[in-house]
């Protein structure tokens, strides 16, 4: 949005708007009750805006230069933008589009060719060998080289930081080799079967714009590996170049006309992502046409308003993630398997997806069924009070017995909804429960203890690279303790063996038989409740689309994908 376009007449729309200067896509949405068939046969103008900016027959936005420019918004400030940092939805946002990995996942997950035009992997499943592309350039028109890749990946490995500790033990820097201009290998230390999905994560940086950019630091000739450069700037080979950055408020990116992938018709030129908060603008924005796309955490009055709009409509999505409440497993009284068991079969499932989060799904099991290795025999609790006040029976507990504590994020109203309903399901059958909301900061600071960690928590959890591996390892095995993601604080041997024994099978089917166990093993622990299986719910003008999800935090903000109708 320019300073002309919320200046004086901004909302009244005349005949003169519609027919010169004006905006279609703003006319559309004024027009709101009246319809939009009245406009059959008009011609809708695309003459200039007193600032430049001018809209086209399809009432798309677009620039001075005739370019057209996709605005969206998020409601977190943005982090970091070094690649070897980056962990959050936001932060991963900014990466996809502004560096390539090696190899890129699809909307099924699996491992497609990006940088890497092929890979072989040999016999004992140890060594990777990527061929390179020969035409791709970084942004700054340098060639990406096997260099570049090989500098990345120590770059990721020295830094240690983000998603380095899912390489840690795994490889070593002087196992890194190029073989030759376009080719690089990866000798690992051992067989490991999530190295190619995590890969997705390892985005390659132009070397030779980080060693011009360098500053004092503690890694000798590289001194400080670009940190302070690359935190505000690109050095990567992305569909879009960084074209501004304010990140408290917005983040603007370019298209790179040499990117060396196929744009679709209709592509954006300029995306602009800007930090807004409050859902009322996000309504108003969307109704006069100012704002393409929202957030993905807006209210669910914001997006029941959206879904009246004519020029605006809501895509929802299942994604790969679940809303659990995560039972502390080494803390009394939820250390006993039958207070979990107990507390699984009293809860009441279908009012959460019915009536507080109706676009949501219901969960079955530990892992999505949107995951080709789900299993679909896993035991899914229902709400069953009788037998829930049956077990606690059993196990010796007389009612009023038991009190526990549930804590949640303190700025999601349904979560509190959530948190009463459990709380109400829980004193039918016995169980008293403490609500303790806490802004987000302090669950992840809770986390960390057993002792500190509540004895439920709801949390979200999406994997952050393709592969089951990243939804079992990072909540459920042991040496994953004291994060937000395992406040499970699962200790069991028979788990930690299959998440072990995956990582090691490099048969693809054979993998999906040991994840069929695992989640059996995880449900019959009992270690958490499954709320829900999300859906990703995000608004887009009608002539906005090609949102893809892929089974990686924040990919679906790939804006190469999302074009104009």
């Amino acid at each position: 949005m320019t300073d002309d376009e919320s200046g004086p007449g901004r909302g009244r729309i005349t005949a003169s708007d519609f027919t010169s200067a004006g905006s279609r896509r703003q006319f559309l949405a004024a027009l709101g009750s009246a319809g939009a068939a009245g406009l059959a046969g008009c011609s809708g103008g695309s003459g200039s805006s007193s600032d430049g900016a001018s809209t086209g027959e399809s009432g798309s936005q677009t620039d001075s230069a005739g370019g057209s420019t996709l605005t969206a918004n998020i409601s977190q400030r943005l982090g970091t933008i070094d690649p070897a940092k980056g962990t959050d939805y936001v932060q991963a946002m900014a990466l996809v589009n502004l560096y390539d990995p090696l190899v890129f996942p699809d909307s099924e997950g699996e491992i497609q060719p990006n940088l890497a035009s092929d890979w072989s992997v040999s016999d004992d499943s140890t060594t990777y060998t990527f061929t390179l592309r020969d035409d791709v350039t970084f942004h700054s028109g340098n060639a990406v080289t096997a260099e570049d890749v090989k500098f990345t990946t120590e770059r990721f490995l020295d830094l240690n930081q983000g998603y380095a500790s899912l390489l840690s033990g795994v490889l070593d820097k002087e196992n890194i080799v190029v073989e030759d201009e376009q080719t690089v290998s990866f000798e690992l230390n051992r067989s490991y079967a999530p190295f190619l999905p995590i890969m997705v994560l390892v985005f390659v940086v132009d070397r030779d714009t980080i060693m011009a950019n360098l500053e004092d630091g503690d890694y000798g000739e590289r001194g400080d590996y670009g940190q302070a450069y690359i935190n505000n700037n690109d050095a990567g080979s992305g569909a879009y170049q960084l074209a501004d950055f304010s990140r408290g408020n917005s983040i603007t990116f370019a298209k790179y006309d040499d990117y060396f992938k196929e744009f679709p018709d209709g592509a954006f030129d300029t995306v602009e992502v800007r930090i807004i908060t409050e859902n009322s603008t996000v309504q108003t924005l969307m109704k006069n046409g100012e704002l393409d796309m929202t957030g993905q955490y807006q209210n669910s009055q914001t997006y029941s308003a959206i879904e009246q709009m004519e020029n605006a409509r809501v895509e929802k999505i299942p994604t790969f993630g679940l809303l659990y409440n995560k039972i502390n497993t080494q803390k009394p009284p939820t250390d006993d398997p039958a207070v979990r068991e107990a507390m699984a079969w009293g809860f009441d499932y279908e009012q959460v997806v019915n009536e507080i989060r109706p676009d949501m799904q219901k969960a079955q099991g530990p892992l999505p069924p949107t995951w080709g290795a789900h299993n679909s025999d896993v035991t899914q609790p229902s709400y069953d009070p009788e037998r829930a006040r049956q077990i606690l029976a059993d196990a010796g507990y007389s009612e009023g017995e038991l009190t526990i504590t549930n804590t949640f994020t303190s700025s999601y109203s349904f979560q509190e909804r959530i948190g009463l309903l459990f709380k109400d399901n829980m004193a039918d059958i016995g169980i008293n429960v403490e609500l303790n909301p806490q802004t987000w900061g302090t669950i992840t600071e809770m986390a960390t203890t057993v002792e500190d960690t509540p004895h439920t928590s709801q949390v979200f959890y999406v994997p952050t690279y393709p592969s089951p591996d990243s939804m079992f390892y990072n909540q459920f095995h042991s040496e994953a303790a004291n994060t937000w993601m395992s406040m499970e604080h699962l200790d069991n041997a028979e788990v930690d063996g299959l998440i072990d024994e995956a990582r090691q099978t490099p048969d693809r089917q054979a993998r999906v038989e040991i994840y069929n166990q695992l989640q059996s093993t995880l449900a019959d622990l009992y270690c958490d409740m499954h709320l829900y299986h999300t859906v990703k719910t995000i608004g887009f003008q009608n002539d906005v689309e090609g949102l893809t999800l892929r089974p990686a935090q924040g990919f679906e903000y790939t804006f190469r994908d999302l074009h104009q109708v």
